[in-house]
Protein backbone atom coordinates (compact mmCIF):
# COMPACT_ATOMS: atom_id res chain seq x y z
CA UNK A 1 0.00 0.00 0.00
CA UNK A 2 1.30 3.47 -0.83
CA UNK A 3 2.56 5.61 2.02
CA UNK A 4 -0.01 7.99 3.48
CA UNK A 5 1.54 11.32 4.41
CA UNK A 6 -0.22 13.39 7.04
CA UNK A 7 0.34 17.12 7.51
CA UNK A 8 -0.52 19.39 10.41
CA UNK A 9 -1.85 22.90 9.77
CA UNK A 10 0.25 25.62 11.40
CA UNK A 11 -2.60 28.14 11.47
CA UNK A 12 -6.26 28.64 10.63
CA UNK A 13 -7.01 29.39 6.98
CA UNK A 14 -10.32 30.53 5.54
CA UNK A 15 -10.89 29.44 1.94
CA UNK A 16 -10.92 32.38 -0.48
CA UNK A 17 -11.94 30.40 -3.55
CA UNK A 18 -14.27 27.46 -4.25
CA UNK A 19 -11.42 24.98 -4.81
CA UNK A 20 -9.72 25.85 -1.50
CA UNK A 21 -10.37 24.21 1.87
CA UNK A 22 -11.00 25.73 5.30
CA UNK A 23 -8.53 24.39 7.86
CA UNK A 24 -7.94 24.86 11.57
CA UNK A 25 -4.65 25.22 13.40
CA UNK A 26 -3.18 21.79 14.31
CA UNK A 27 -5.77 19.98 12.18
CA UNK A 28 -4.46 16.74 10.66
CA UNK A 29 -4.86 16.42 6.91
CA UNK A 30 -4.02 13.74 4.36
CA UNK A 31 -1.62 15.08 1.74
CA UNK A 32 -2.73 14.21 -1.80
CA UNK A 33 -0.42 16.42 -3.88
CA UNK A 34 2.47 18.67 -2.82
CA UNK A 35 3.99 19.27 -6.26
CA UNK A 36 2.98 22.95 -6.29
CA UNK A 37 3.07 25.90 -3.92
CA UNK A 38 -0.50 25.04 -2.85
CA UNK A 39 -1.07 21.55 -1.50
CA UNK A 40 -4.11 19.40 -2.24
CA UNK A 41 -5.31 17.73 0.96
CA UNK A 42 -8.21 15.73 2.38
CA UNK A 43 -9.67 16.36 5.83
CA UNK A 44 -11.37 13.99 8.29
CA UNK A 45 -14.75 14.76 6.71
CA UNK A 46 -13.40 13.42 3.40
CA UNK A 47 -13.49 16.87 1.79
CA UNK A 48 -10.62 17.76 -0.54
CA UNK A 49 -9.20 21.11 -1.57
CA UNK A 50 -6.13 23.30 -1.80
CA UNK A 51 -4.37 24.97 1.14
CA UNK A 52 -1.19 27.08 1.45
CA UNK A 53 1.91 24.91 1.74
CA UNK A 54 2.65 26.26 5.20
CA UNK A 55 2.06 23.08 7.11
CA UNK A 56 4.29 20.59 8.76
CA UNK A 57 4.81 17.07 7.46
CA UNK A 58 4.69 14.38 10.08
CA UNK A 59 7.78 12.23 10.11
CA UNK A 60 7.51 8.76 8.56
CA UNK A 61 3.79 8.25 8.86
CA UNK A 62 2.81 5.04 7.10
CA UNK A 63 -0.84 4.16 7.62
CA UNK A 64 -0.44 4.19 11.38
CA UNK A 65 -2.54 7.07 12.65
CA UNK A 66 -5.61 4.91 12.97
CA UNK A 67 -3.96 1.79 14.37
CA UNK A 68 -5.20 1.23 17.89
CA UNK A 69 -7.98 3.04 19.66
CA UNK A 70 -7.41 6.60 20.88
CA UNK A 71 -8.69 6.64 24.44
CA UNK A 72 -8.34 10.36 25.12
CA UNK A 73 -6.79 13.52 23.76
CA UNK A 74 -4.69 15.23 26.43
CA UNK A 75 -2.74 18.45 26.85
CA UNK A 76 0.51 18.71 28.82
CA UNK A 77 0.31 20.78 31.99
CA UNK A 78 4.09 20.86 32.46
CA UNK A 79 7.20 20.08 30.39
CA UNK A 80 8.75 16.62 30.82
CA UNK A 81 12.21 15.25 29.97
CA UNK A 82 12.45 11.49 29.54
CA UNK A 83 14.96 9.47 31.56
CA UNK A 84 14.91 6.41 29.28
CA UNK A 85 13.94 5.33 25.76
CA UNK A 86 10.44 4.22 26.78
CA UNK A 87 9.41 7.67 27.99
CA UNK A 88 8.31 10.60 25.84
CA UNK A 89 9.67 14.16 25.93
CA UNK A 90 7.09 16.91 25.68
CA UNK A 91 6.58 20.60 26.36
CA UNK A 92 3.85 22.41 28.27
CA UNK A 93 0.80 22.74 26.01
CA UNK A 94 1.67 19.80 23.73
CA UNK A 95 -1.33 17.81 22.49
CA UNK A 96 -1.14 13.99 22.59
CA UNK A 97 -3.32 10.95 21.94
CA UNK A 98 -3.62 8.43 24.76
CA UNK A 99 -3.26 4.98 23.16
CA UNK A 100 -3.00 2.73 26.22
CA UNK A 101 -3.21 2.73 30.02
CA UNK A 102 -0.87 -0.09 31.09
CA UNK A 103 -2.40 -2.14 33.91
CA UNK A 104 1.03 -2.97 35.33
CA UNK A 105 2.02 0.72 35.52
CA UNK A 106 -1.13 2.76 36.27
CA UNK A 107 0.71 6.06 36.83
CA UNK A 108 1.94 6.12 33.22
CA UNK A 109 0.01 6.35 29.95
CA UNK A 110 1.20 5.39 26.50
CA UNK A 111 0.78 8.49 24.31
CA UNK A 112 1.44 9.66 20.76
CA UNK A 113 2.58 13.17 20.00
CA UNK A 114 1.42 15.12 16.98
CA UNK A 115 4.72 14.29 15.20
CA UNK A 116 3.98 10.56 15.46
CA UNK A 117 6.40 9.75 18.32
CA UNK A 118 5.05 7.28 20.90
CA UNK A 119 6.11 6.71 24.50
CA UNK A 120 5.15 6.66 28.16
CA UNK A 121 3.90 9.83 29.85
CA UNK A 122 3.26 10.46 33.58
CA UNK A 123 -0.51 10.84 33.78
CA UNK A 124 -0.34 13.58 36.42
CA UNK A 125 1.51 15.79 33.88
CA UNK A 126 -1.46 15.92 31.48
CA UNK A 127 -5.13 16.81 31.49
CA UNK A 128 -7.84 15.19 29.37
CA UNK A 129 -9.15 17.66 26.80
CA UNK A 130 -11.35 15.62 24.49
CA UNK A 131 -12.85 12.16 24.51
CA UNK A 132 -13.62 12.05 20.80
CA UNK A 133 -10.72 10.62 18.78
CA UNK A 134 -11.90 12.46 15.67
CA UNK A 135 -10.88 15.73 17.30
CA UNK A 136 -7.35 14.50 17.96
CA UNK A 137 -4.77 17.07 17.00
CA UNK A 138 -7.03 20.07 17.43
CA UNK A 139 -5.79 22.84 19.71
CA UNK A 140 -8.06 22.96 22.79
CA UNK A 141 -6.53 26.07 24.34
CA UNK A 142 -8.21 29.48 24.09
CA UNK A 143 -9.18 30.44 20.54
CA UNK A 144 -6.35 31.63 18.36
CA UNK A 145 -6.70 34.24 15.65
CA UNK A 146 -7.63 32.93 12.23
CA UNK A 147 -4.57 33.63 10.11
CA UNK A 148 -6.32 35.81 7.56
CA UNK A 149 -4.35 37.44 4.78
CA UNK A 150 -4.93 39.78 1.82
CA UNK A 151 -7.41 38.25 -0.61
CA UNK A 152 -6.37 36.87 -3.98
CA UNK A 153 -9.89 37.36 -5.32
CA UNK A 154 -12.55 40.05 -5.11
CA UNK A 155 -12.98 43.65 -6.21
CA UNK A 156 -9.66 44.93 -4.84
CA UNK A 157 -7.56 41.75 -5.10
CA UNK A 158 -3.86 42.51 -5.14
CA UNK A 159 -4.03 45.41 -2.70
CA UNK A 160 -2.29 44.62 0.60
CA UNK A 161 -5.12 46.22 2.60
CA UNK A 162 -7.96 44.20 0.98
CA UNK A 163 -8.94 41.05 2.89
CA UNK A 164 -12.12 40.16 1.02
CA UNK A 165 -14.70 37.92 2.67
CA UNK A 166 -13.56 37.94 6.28
CA UNK A 167 -15.92 38.57 9.17
CA UNK A 168 -15.84 41.44 11.64
CA UNK A 169 -14.83 38.94 14.33
CA UNK A 170 -11.92 37.65 12.25
CA UNK A 171 -10.80 41.22 11.56
CA UNK A 172 -10.98 42.04 15.28
CA UNK A 173 -8.93 39.01 16.21
CA UNK A 174 -6.29 39.67 13.56
CA UNK A 175 -5.92 43.33 14.51
CA UNK A 176 -5.66 42.47 18.21
CA UNK A 177 -3.09 39.74 17.70
CA UNK A 178 -0.96 41.15 14.88
CA UNK A 179 -1.80 44.83 14.62
CA UNK A 180 -0.45 48.08 15.98
CA UNK A 181 -2.43 51.26 16.52
CA UNK A 182 -3.32 52.68 13.10
CA UNK A 183 -3.12 49.35 11.25
CA UNK A 184 -6.16 48.72 9.08
CA UNK A 185 -7.76 46.39 6.59
CA UNK A 186 -10.70 46.63 4.21
CA UNK A 187 -13.16 43.77 3.92
CA UNK A 188 -16.43 42.96 2.21
CA UNK A 189 -19.46 44.00 4.22
CA UNK A 190 -21.24 41.06 5.90
CA UNK A 191 -24.67 42.73 5.81
CA UNK A 192 -24.56 44.52 2.44
CA UNK A 193 -23.10 42.46 -0.44
CA UNK A 194 -21.96 45.46 -2.53
CA UNK A 195 -20.53 47.49 0.36
CA UNK A 196 -17.30 47.33 2.36
CA UNK A 197 -15.95 47.93 5.85
CA UNK A 198 -12.75 49.53 7.08
CA UNK A 199 -11.47 47.87 10.27
CA UNK A 200 -8.94 49.94 12.23
CA UNK A 201 -6.76 49.06 15.20
CA UNK A 202 -7.35 51.68 17.89
CA UNK A 203 -6.43 52.09 21.51
CA UNK A 204 -9.02 50.56 23.81
CA UNK A 205 -11.47 49.43 21.15
CA UNK A 206 -11.07 48.81 17.42
CA UNK A 207 -13.17 50.83 15.00
CA UNK A 208 -15.19 49.68 11.99
CA UNK A 209 -16.43 52.09 9.32
CA UNK A 210 -18.96 51.22 6.63
CA UNK A 211 -18.14 52.18 3.05
CA UNK A 212 -21.15 52.24 0.73
CA UNK A 213 -20.83 51.83 -3.01
CA UNK A 214 -23.45 54.07 -4.65
CA UNK A 215 -23.28 53.62 -8.38
CA UNK A 216 -19.54 54.28 -8.94
CA UNK A 217 -18.90 56.38 -5.82
CA UNK A 218 -17.52 55.15 -2.47
CA UNK A 219 -19.25 56.88 0.44
CA UNK A 220 -18.11 56.94 4.05
CA UNK A 221 -20.32 59.20 6.13
CA UNK A 222 -20.83 62.35 4.07
CA UNK A 223 -17.55 62.03 2.19
CA UNK A 224 -17.45 60.63 -1.34
CA UNK A 225 -14.51 59.18 -3.29
CA UNK A 226 -14.20 58.01 -6.87
CA UNK A 227 -12.01 55.02 -5.91
CA UNK A 228 -11.22 53.01 -2.80
CA UNK A 229 -7.55 53.87 -3.27
CA UNK A 230 -8.44 57.55 -3.09
CA UNK A 231 -10.36 56.93 0.12
CA UNK A 232 -7.41 55.13 1.70
CA UNK A 233 -4.92 57.85 0.76
CA UNK A 234 -7.27 60.57 2.04
CA UNK A 235 -7.60 59.01 5.49
CA UNK A 236 -3.87 58.53 5.78
CA UNK A 237 -3.65 62.33 5.87
CA UNK A 238 -7.01 63.30 7.37
CA UNK A 239 -8.59 61.70 10.46
CA UNK A 240 -11.16 59.01 9.77
CA UNK A 241 -12.48 59.44 13.32
CA UNK A 242 -12.33 62.22 15.93
CA UNK A 243 -13.53 61.51 19.47
CA UNK A 244 -15.34 63.95 21.76
CA UNK A 245 -12.04 64.42 23.56
CA UNK A 246 -10.35 65.40 20.32
CA UNK A 247 -8.50 62.12 19.75
CA UNK A 248 -7.89 61.62 16.02
CA UNK A 249 -7.47 58.29 14.25
CA UNK A 250 -5.76 57.82 10.89
CA UNK A 251 -5.18 54.90 8.54
CA UNK A 252 -1.45 54.60 9.15
CA UNK A 253 -0.58 51.33 7.39
CA UNK A 254 -2.23 48.12 6.23
CA UNK A 255 -2.20 45.14 8.57
CA UNK A 256 0.78 42.87 7.93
Amino acid sequence: MAEEVVVVAKFDYVAQQEQELDIKKNERLWLLDDSKSWWRVRNSMNKTGFVPSLSEKLAAVVNNLNTGQVLHVVQALYPFSSSNEEELNFEKGDIMDVLEKPENDPEWWKCRKINGMVGLVPKNYVTIMQNNPLTSGLEPSPPQCDYIRPSLTGKFAGNPWYYGKVTRHQAEMALNERGHEGDFLIRDSESSPNDFSVSLKAQGKNKHFKVQLKETVYCIGQRKFSTMEELVEHYKKAPIFTSEQGEKLYLIKHLS
